[in-house]
């Protein structure tokens, strides 16, 4: 008798586990599907696709190569933006970020000093066509700009908040914050977080 009651015992508790095997199962199983819908929902909002149009920043990104792109990402130093022109929603560019809020400016005619490091505005070095790039303070970038860019930004110190400047990696052909002046926060549509194709150059862009 005792050996007949371990025996349903043992049988019970096997299909006990077995029970809680399954139902271990289709949980998972339900979680996959949860979080798989979670990651498309996701992808579908927050990521939208984006074709390259040009050759204005070779050689990190060529002609045709598609991009995804991360809507309403705060846009970092050096981050590969995509954002509309002013007047033109129906115009996308791409381009990398140079310049941040809070950034020191100064003019010297159609030339633009932008400095990252320097914290009192007042420590701007006067600047004349003469200055030597040993003079200017380390992380300063000389840029060329337009007379009316220049007109526009010549009374600033420093970028304002939410405006970016932003470059070209291919200068010479690229038309950019040199013509276009200071892109807005409500112009960008994203940051570009990869190329997808061609296959053969698809992964993470720096």
């Amino acid at each position: 008798m005792e050996k007949e009651l371990n025996n349903k015992k043992k049988h019970k508790k096997k299909k006990e586990k077995k029970k809680w095997g399954i139902r271990d199962f289709i949980n998972t199983a339900n979680l996959i599907v949860l979080l798989t819908l979670v990651g498309c929902v996701y992808f579908f909002v927050a990521i939208i696709p984006h074709r390259v149009d040009g050759h204005s920043m070779a050689p990190t990104l060529a002609d045709n190569d598609r991009l995804f792109v991360k809507k309403n990402a705060i846009p970092k130093r050096y981050s590969l933006i995509i954002f509309n022109p002013l007047n033109n929603s129906d115009m996308t560019y791409v381009k990398r970020v140079v310049g941040i809020p809070g950034d020191t400016i100064w003019f010297d005619n159609n030339t633009l000093y932008l400095n990252q490091t320097i914290e009192n505005k007042g420590d701007r070095p006067e600047v004349n066509s003469y200055l030597a790039g040993k003079e200017l303070p380390d992380s300063t970038l000389k840029i060329w700009v337009s007379e009316k860019i220049a007109k526009e930004l010549y009374a600033f110190k420093e970028i304002p908040k939410n405006y970016y400047f932003v470059l070209g990696d291919n200068r010479n052909h690229s038309k950019d914050s040199r013509q276009l002046g200071l892109i807005q926060r409500n112009q960008i549509e994203g940051t570009v977080l990869g190329r997808y194709y061609p296959f053969s150059k698809m992964g993470l862009i720096e």
